[in-house]
C-alpha cells in the first residue's frame, strides 16, 4: 500500500513511473522544474535522491539505483536498461564554468553536455560520473572511480581519474 501511495504521489507531481517499478518510501524524487521517468521493474532504494533541476532524468527498465546515490538531471541524464548503480554513487550532468579567475565562479554559468549510460552497465559503490560522459554498453566502473571521460563498450575502468583496467571478455 505504501509503495502505491508513493507512486501515486510522484505521478501527481509529474514524475512518470511504470507501475512495476519499486520505489522505497525513503527515496527523494524532485522534478525541480525538470522531468523524471522511471522504467519497468526498476528499483529505487532508500535515501536515493533524484533531482531534475530543469533537465531530464530517464532511467530505463530493469535498473537498480541503490542506497544514498544522487542522480541529477540539469544537463540531462539517460540510464539504459539493465543498469546497476551501487550505493553512494553521484552522477552529475553539469559543471561550473570557472575559466575567468576575475569573475566569481557562481557568475560564470554552467556547462551542461549531459550524460548517457548505455544498457547493461555496472557502476560500483561511491563512483562519480561527471558531465559529458558516455558509458558504453556493458562497461563497468569500479568502486570509488571518478569518470571524467567517455568509456567504450565492455571496458572496465577504475581510479581517479578513471582509466582502463581491462576489457570484458578479453583473455589476458
Amino acid at each position: 500500500m505504501r509503495r502505491r501511495l508513493k507512486i501515486a504521489d510522484l505521478r501527481l507531481r509529474g514524475v512518470l513511473v511504470d507501475s512495476s517499478a519499486a520505489i522505497h518510501p525513503g527515496a527523494i524524487i524532485e522534478p525541480s522544474g525538470g522531468k523524471i521517468v522511471i522504467g519497468a521493474r526498476t528499483f529505487i532504494d532508500h535515501g536515493v535522491i533524484l533531482r531534475g533541476l530543469g533537465g531530464t532524468i530517464e532511467i530505463g527498465d530493469d535498473c537498480s539505483v541503490n542506497a544514498y546515490s544522487v542522480l541529477q538531471g540539469g544537463g540531462n541524464l539517460r540510464v539504459g536498461n539493465d543498469t546497476r548503480i551501487a550505493s553512494h554513487t553521484v552522477i552529475v550532468p553539469s559543471n561550473h564554468v570557472f575559466s575567468d579567475p576575475d569573475i566569481p565562479i557562481r557568475d560564470q554559468g554552467l556547462r551542461q553536455e549531459g550524460i548517457l549510460i548505455e544498457g547493461d552497465v555496472w557502476i560500483g559503490a561511491g563512483a562519480r560520473v561527471l558531465d559529458g560522459v558516455v558509458l558504453g554498453k556493458g562497461c563497468i566502473v569500479a568502486a570509488g572511480a571518478v569518470v571524467t571521460g567517455s568509456v567504450a563498450p565492455g571496458t572496465i575502468v577504475g581510479g581517479v581519474p578513471a582509466r582502463t583496467i581491462s576489457v570484458r571478455g578479453k583473455d589476458d
